[in-house]
């Protein structure tokens, strides 16, 4: 069985792991190759600007009925100072049984995020559907979006959509130094995302 990861739902690694790379990255010059990648467990689709690593693990978060187990399976890339990744988990029943339980839910993801980059304030707003979806429900989409501190206290951006369709949660994460993150290239990852049958 994986080892359980509670302290980064986006990226299954401690806040001084990720400053760690993206200070890595940074000595890269940015290049954006976008390709197509699939999830085909997590039936989704998605363009990535370098060639991706997949890691499944699980995780643990807390709702108001109690504490719940699911596994994560993220598929993220790093090019320059950024770093764009797609997470996908099945959701237990009791994340998405009521509206108090799915806000919970979303909260914890989106919560965490926020906190791996030191983020004191976000922007949150519903955005439409992700393209493909079909006959399945949707039941929240999510656009998040803060600044915040990265390697060496450098200013970090911090760009999220987080869609709940059914019973899977994908998390669509772009992370990278202040005005490292031409707004085209999120624009291309973003809109790129699909469910797929």
């Amino acid at each position: 069985m994986p080892r359980e990861s509670r302290g980064c739902p986006a990226f299954f690694v401690s806040r001084a792991a990720l400053l760690a790379l993206l200070a890595l990255l940074a000595a890269c010059s940015p290049r954006f190759n976008w390709r197509e990648y699939r999830l085909p467990q997590a039936g989704c689709m998605i363009a990535l600007p370098d060639k991706p690593q997949t890691v499944t693990r699980e995780i643990a978060f807390e709702l108001p009925a109690g504490p719940v187990r699911a596994e994560m399976t993220m598929l993220s890339t790093g090019v320059g100072a950024t770093l764009f990744a797609l997470g996908s988990v099945k959701l237990p029943a009791a994340a998405v049984e009521d509206a108090a339980a799915l806000t919970a839910t979303l909260g914890w993801f989106r919560d965490g995020l926020l906190r791996n980059v030191q983020a004191n304030e976000a922007k949150v707003q519903d955005v439409g559907p992700p393209a493909g979806l079909g006959a399945r429900r949707l039941r929240a989409a999510q656009a998040i979006a803060a600044a915040g501190r990265a390697d060496r206290g450098r200013p970090a951006r911090l760009a999220v959509r987080l869609y709940v369709v059914d019973d899977r949660l994908y998390q669509l994460v772009a992370l990278g130094a202040e005005g490292e993150i031409p707004p085209q290239a999120l624009e291309t990852f973003f809109d790129s995302f699909r469910l797929t049958p």
